[in-house]
């Protein structure tokens, strides 16, 4: 699938290219590339911010006084005191993660970014944080030179677009009148390539009424108190109100320069290379699974592997200590279909959506699929509805994700069949909702592990799909909610690290349990470096192994996209990628999690046509004829003409 037939529209997963627009995506505006619901997280473009420990008043002053586990509450944290947590828990975390850099340099740096070191992605997201702290001050000039100082001196290039919001609110502030404001917006806007505009701008459609930012106000504060919710609380508050009271303007600025943007000669498309090997003598089956939430084995009958010695009967016919694996793996303590299907009544209701929710995530606001989604979440009025709704939409997300993957890796190799290994805590949004998995359910996920592995090792599974993972900060994120349990943000931070450690080592132990199969893995859509963020599994690193990230359809990295220059070594089309959703419609989505299907795809198509290849060949051959992506990014765009020529080539 490529960028040549795709429509418009993009789900952005939260968890490494998994599947729920929440946590990370929640950045209001500061990032380049949003996702679907915008909270108000000032962390940028990677990650959520690093939180500080929970306190009851008094409000500090200084950054010795926050770290000395001083009680504060929400119910105090207000007004400037909130202001002057998030600026003084910035400026010691900014400490902490880069003691190379100056916070009495910081004017300077902002002044000159040249003389300034580079910034890691944590990093980037202090100095952001800082920013935020400074406008909500009213100080615009030091506000603007902290963005800028990280759009100059990130070592994630993604960044160099990251603040939009902020830069169009200190515009308008500046002005003396409307006209002035909106011409100064739009000055800010024409800093972007114009392949960013939609995604950088559509929080000016999204928040239409200050209800909306009540209610995520009300959301964010039903966590434990850290940085990363005091920043949430302070941009909407305190900021994102200005985009409420003065939409018009902001619109009318975005509207502006995508005019003048329709006037420019149109972009020349990267041309994307593909092979179909319908009718290819030399062609042989190959076996792949996808690994999701579920996936409907109705649309994939012709190339669906069965399991000939198993019946659907809820016995287990060949012994295998598995029951009904009759086409792939299910985790039985949780459900029995190889489809998630969502409450029918969520799915009536919210299914017409799914397109709105694609055209959102792609930066598309204008289109009347959008504009139907908006007007639902105009209609929240507090913090339970808010995630009613952010439930029942990522229901539907969930139940199209896994159906959309497996038709991205199907096309053109019908010598291919399917296995679907479906895994109910893939999908955290609905498992896991405001809490963290127990012990008990960690058992569960290395069982469903284990059956799976034993599958692919049984039916000699080649290629196996993964577009899903975890990152610690939405583990994190989810642990708050759970204050009886973790009071403090030590504890969370405890937790997190119990359940990542035994995530990654059951990633770790599947990749090596099976030698004989290539593991396609989405990188993530947070713009995070895989490595910097322990992401899993894409920042595990072994020669069965080659985690995908996104590009658009000129060929530059997604705005969403994970990366790093090692880990990340691939990407392919990632956003509005047509495909297959469980209803038999065709619908265009977008993230990490359909570039690495397109990859897997390759990757079936190299061990069709030389089943011998083994996996780090199979890799080695992806990776070495892909296409280098051009400055200021880095990786290749998977070539399949060149890779494909290359292993009929071996003998």
């Amino acid at each position: 699938m490529r960028a040549a037939d795709s429509g418009s529209g993009r789900w952005g997963e939260v968890t490494s290219g998994g599947l729920r627009a929440g946590v990370a995506a929640r950045r209001a505006g500061l990032c380049a590339g949003l996702g679907l619901f915008f909270g108000a997280s000032v962390a940028a473009c990677g990650g959520t911010a690093a939180p500080e420990p929970t306190r009851p008043t008094p409000v500090p002053s200084s950054s010795a006084a926050i770290a000395e586990d001083l009680p504060l509450t929400w119910a105090t944290l207000e007004g400037e005191a909130l202001v002057r947590f998030v600026r003084e828990g910035a400026e010691q975390r900014l400490k902490e993660l880069a003691p190379e850099i100056n916070l009495a340099a910081l004017a300077g740096y902002a002044a000159d970014p040249s003389q300034a070191p580079e910034l890691s992605g944590r990093a980037s997201e202090q100095v952001l944080n800082l920013a935020l702290a400074q406008l909500a001050e009213g100080e615009l000039d030091r506000a603007e030179g902290l963005v800028r100082f990280v759009r100059a001196r990130a070592k994630n290039r993604n960044s160099a677009f990251a603040g939009t919001t902020l830069l169009s609110i200190i515009a308008r502030k500046r002005a003396q009148d409307a006209a002035a404001g909106e011409a100064a917006v739009s000055a800010v806007l024409r800093e972007l390539p114009r392949a960013r505009l939609g995604s950088s701008t559509v929080v000016f459609q999204l928040f239409q009424e200050k209800k909306q930012l009540t209610a995520r106000v009300e959301q964010a504060k039903g966590q434990l108190l850290t940085l990363d919710g005091a920043t949430s609380v302070l941009m909407t508050e305190q900021v994102l109100g200005d985009v409420v009271a003065h939409r018009a303007l902001y619109l009318a600025a975005v509207a502006a320069v995508r005019k003048e943007h329709e006037a420019l000669p149109p972009e020349k498309p990267y041309a994307f290379q593909t092979v179909n090997l319908t009718g290819a003598r030399d062609a042989k089956p190959v076996v792949v699974g996808v690994w999701d939430v579920g996936t409907s084995p109705e649309l994939f009958k012709k190339q669906l592997l069965t399991h000939p010695n198993e019946l659907p009967n809820g016995k287990d016919d060949d012994g295998d200590g598995v029951v009904d694996d009759v086409h792939g793996i299910v985790d039985e303590a949780a459900h029995t279909e190889l489809l998630y299907q969502p409450p029918e009544a969520v799915l009536s209701e919210y299914k017409p959506f799914l397109r709105g929710i694609m055209d959102l995530r792609a930066g598309i606001a204008t289109s009347e699929a959008a504009q139907q989604v908006l007007a639902l979440m105009r209609g929240v009025e507090n913090a339970a509805a808010l995630d009613r709704l952010e439930q029942n939409l990522d229901a539907v997300g969930e139940w199209a994700h896994g159906t959309h993957v497996a038709g991205i890796m199907l096309q053109g190799v019908p010598s291919a069949k399917l296995a679907i290994f479906r895994s109910a805590w893939a999908g955290e949004s609905r498992v896991y909702h405001h809490r963290g998995p127990t012990d008990a359910e960690l058992a569960k996920e290395r069982e469903n592990v284990e059956a799976i592995a034993a599958f692919i090792k049984r039916h000699q599974v080649r290629v196996v799909n993964a577009s899903l993972g975890f990152s610690r900060e939405y583990l994190e994120a989810e642990l708050r909610y759970e204050q009886d349990k973790y009071p403090t943000e030590q504890a969370v931070k405890a937790r997190a690290e119990v359940v990542q450690a035994a995530r990654h080592k059951n990633w770790a132990w599947v990749f090596d349990a099976c030698p004989d199969t290539l593991f396609v893995v989405a990188a993530g859509n947070s713009n995070q470096d895989v490595e910097e963020y322990g992401v899993v599994p894409a920042g595990i690193e072994k020669g069965n192994v080659l985690s995908v990230g996104a590009v658009d359809r000129f060929g530059s990295w997604a705005a969403f996209t994970n990366s790093h220059s090692r880990l990340v070594p691939i990407f392919d089309f990632g956003v509005e990628v047509p495909s297959l959703v469980p209803s038999g419609e065709t619908v265009p989505l977008s993230g990490t999690s359909m570039a690495a299907p397109g990859v897997a795809n390759l990757a079936a198509k190299l061990f069709a046509v030389r089943p011998a290849l083994t996996p780090a060949q199979a890799k080695a051959l992806i990776v070495e004829h892909g296409d280098p992506i051009a400055a200021p990014y880095n990786g290749r765009i998977a070539n399949e003409v060149l890779a494909v020529k290359a292993a009929r080539a071996l003998r």
